[in-house]
């Protein structure tokens, strides 16, 4: 960008804008080490890549067995944010930890939200000031916790959305691209780049970008005939499911053992209904929560702006209608379910699709239509009074917005850095009270994250302890960090006071308070006590169980956990009898008649696990199943005695196979294949050849755009 009399005052206030914007979040690179709520989970994602690539296994396809009683959660889940903290933390040569490297990272992509508004309103071609106004607006949004662009979805206390945080940068610039390659001639193929990478940091936010880019190309235009713009958005379309295909297909194919939304969660893919977004919006609580609705005001002022542009014989151009169009588009599609129904299937929206997210979107456009406003009055004011108004009347509307936003993250700030004091105190029992969880082996348990139970009150500072074990990895049942696994809602039934429980879910430390006022079932035995931490002994005897399976039931996704939860309340867990469950195409196991009366199945002898790797040595008293408590996946692969053998799922939800009497020896390995490695690979060559041969064969549309009056 050349400087001039209107591009300086516009850098001047971007770089204000950064500037200010790494001040207010300073406390996010100050977090000692701990982290809260998604961003637990996050870094456990991060962590597990660099794992697998230190061992030379995968790292698009690992399981993870802290979460939901083990999932393969990076096969299914959008990696590409945490795939650049792995990427990074190796490029500086290990030399500061992974932890550093993923807190900055998160830090940058807040911080620098601004600059990449900026650069997709100068692609749309905005004037330099109104581009200034969208990135000084960025970062000033303000909801009710609705997980949009706002800082509470990204700072320590908030939700922890760090690939989202990422994804909104790949969004705005596939945004600008793909105005530039429809309207201006510039690459298909990097706006189908920057389009690809949005799907790999997050599905939702790639969604949107090519919602935004089919929405642009409905615009007509003289000089730019309609089958061109036609073809192009294919090409970006093609771009983007090439280089996004190996992270969609497993969605596809796992489809039939990915849990659907839970009901409690239903306004996560349904949304809000037309009358509350409608009150959102009226009310200025899209933008302007908790204050003076300055921000909808300006998208006021932009809509005033554009109309009076509209009546003149040059009317809006094509950036004011994209900006216009895109927001309305994504209010209604925010009005979700309750107001669409099927129909939303018109707009490629799957019953799974976290709807509530699509707010992102319509908060760019909104964005952009109030940096009209604020740019139109920045004009008025400095052309009738002078610049000195323009300046000072800024001040003044802006003060209660920043005045906000600079309370919310004092407050953050606070809680960050009393949490921070609370760990560094309490840092060498929590060292040791992991290092012994970790001995122990199997799950640890610190109570649910549930209203009904004590475990969201047993906090170092801030954090739940059963938060500080998952960060830790530490396999622990208790906080739900995702509802992918269909043993999600299995995991959250876990009963405290039951016995067979601890045995069946392989719960082998209970921790909680020393001198604790929780309750403690009477059948624990007290442990070891580390600082103000105790851990309690319990019934669990291994990931590995031998039990009888006398009856079959045929379950989908749908039925799943109820079919599980009725299986639970019976004595099936005491009794070591389990059901085989049948997924839809799954091959049924034979099933072994069982005596009601008969003793035990048999026991396991010995057990050990290295990596993916899990072994036994077990003595079966007659033909039964050995049960892995681990969720059921068809990439996990059994052997007895050396010799594969099928699996099958067992309530409620594990991995069971078949295994003959007498002492033999059992291993379950995790083996998903190179094939996701394959593919991406294949896909970024493909994009490499389309980038070159676009480069060969657009001279015409180019051509013909420079003709464009």
């Amino acid at each position: 960008m050349k400087l001039n009399r209107e591009n300086l005052p516009a850098l001047c206030i971007l770089l204000a804008v950064l500037a200010l914007n790494a001040w207010a979040l300073r406390a996010e690179l100050h977090s000692g080490g701990v982290d809260l709520n998604d961003n637990v989970s996050h870094f456990r994602y991060a962590a597990g890549m660099a794992a697998a690539l230190e061992r030379g296994n995968n790292p698009l396809d690992f399981w993870s067995p802290e979460w939901s009683l083990g999932f393969p959660m990076v096969r299914v889940y959008q990696p590409l944010a945490h795939l650049l903290v792995v990427l990074a933390y190796f490029a500086l040569g290990k030399t500061v930890t992974l932890l550093t490297v993923f807190v900055w990272i998160r830090f940058l992509s807040v911080v620098l939200l601004p600059l990449s508004f900026f650069a997709m309103a100068r692609s749309f071609e905005l004037p330099p000031l109104t581009a200034a106004a969208a990135a000084m607006l960025a970062p000033l949004i303000s909801t009710p916790q609705l997980y949009g662009l706002e800082y509470e979805s990204y700072v320590w206390a908030g939700f922890g959305l760090f690939p989202q945080a990422v994804a909104t940068h790949f969004l705005l610039l596939s945004l600008g691209f793909g105005f530039r390659a429809l309207r201006r001639g510039g690459s298909a193929t990097l706006a189908g780049l920057m389009l690809g990478l949005a799907f790999l940091c997050q599905f939702v936010y790639g969604y949107m970008g090519a919602l935004s880019v089919c929405l642009l190309a409905l615009f007509p235009s003289a000089a730019i005939p309609r089958l061109v713009r036609l073809r192009r958005v294919l090409w970006i379309g093609a771009v983007s499911l090439l280089l996004s295909a190996f992270q969609l297909a497993p969605l596809w194919t796992d489809r039939a053992f990915i849990n659907r939304t839970p009901a409690d969660q239903a306004w996560k893919s349904d949304s809000f209904g037309a009358g509350q977004v409608l009150e959102w919006l009226v009310t200025g609580q899209l933008l302007d929560n908790g204050r003076l609705p300055v921000l909808s005001l300006l998208v006021l002022a932009g809509l005033i702006v554009l109309w009076l542009r509209f009546l003149t014989p040059r009317g809006m151009g094509f950036a004011a209608k994209f900006a216009l169009s895109g927001a309305a588009f994504f209010i209604l599609l925010y009005f979700g379910r309750p107001f669409w129904g099927p129909a939303l299937w018109l707009a490629g929206v799957t019953p799974d699709l976290p709807l509530h997210r699509v707010l992102g979107g319509a908060q760019i456009f909104l964005v952009v239509l109030a940096a009209i406003g604020l740019a139109a009055l920045w004009g008025e004011l400095a052309r009738r009074l002078h610049l000195v108004a323009a300046v000072a009347a800024t001040l003044v509307l802006f003060y209660p917005v920043v005045r906000e936003r600079g309370q919310f993250l004092d407050r953050n700030a606070s809680r960050l850095q009393r949490t921070v004091r609370a760990m560094q105190s309490d840092r060498p029992s929590l060292d040791a009270l992991v290092s012994a969880a970790r001995q122990r082996g199997g799950r640890a348990f610190a109570g649910l994250n549930t209203p009904d139970s004590w475990g969201p009150s047993f906090r170092v500072g801030a954090i739940p302890m059963y938060h500080v074990l998952a960060a830790a990895g530490v396999p622990t049942v208790g906080y739900l960090s995702h509802t992918m696994a269909l043993t999600s809602g299995v995991m959250l039934s876990f009963d405290e006071r039951n016995p067979a429980h601890y045995r069946l879910f392989d719960i082998r430390s209970f921790i909680v308070p020393a001198g604790t006022k929780y309750p403690v079932p009477a059948f624990l035995t007290p442990g070891a006590v580390f600082g103000r931490f105790q851990v309690f002994d319990t019934p669990a005897n291994g990931y590995f169980d031998l039990v009888d399976v006398p009856a079959a039931l045929a379950v989908n996704r749908d039925d799943f956990l109820d079919s599980s939860l009725s299986w639970l309340k019976t004595d099936g867990a005491s009794r070591r009898r389990h059901l085989r469950l049948d997924l839809p195409g799954a091959a049924p196991a034979a099933l072994l008649p069982a005596d009601p009366s008969a003793l035990s199945p048999g026991e396991i002898v010995s057990a050990r696990q290295s990596g993916e790797v899990y072994q036994a040595e077990f003595l079966a008293a007659r033909p039964a199943w050995a049960l892995f408590k681990m969720t059921w996946h068809p990439n996990w692969k059994a052997f007895v005695d050396g010799q594969p053998r099928d699996t099958a799922m067992l309530s409620p939800g594990f991995i069971g196979v078949p295994v003959p009497a007498g002492r033999h020896t059992l291993l379950f390995r995790y083996q998903p294949g190179n094939w996701k490695l394959w593919t991406a690979l294949a896909g970024a060559l493909a994009v490499l050849v389309l980038a070159l041969w676009e480069g060969r064969t657009d001279d015409r549309f180019v051509s013909s755009v420079k003709r464009e009056p």
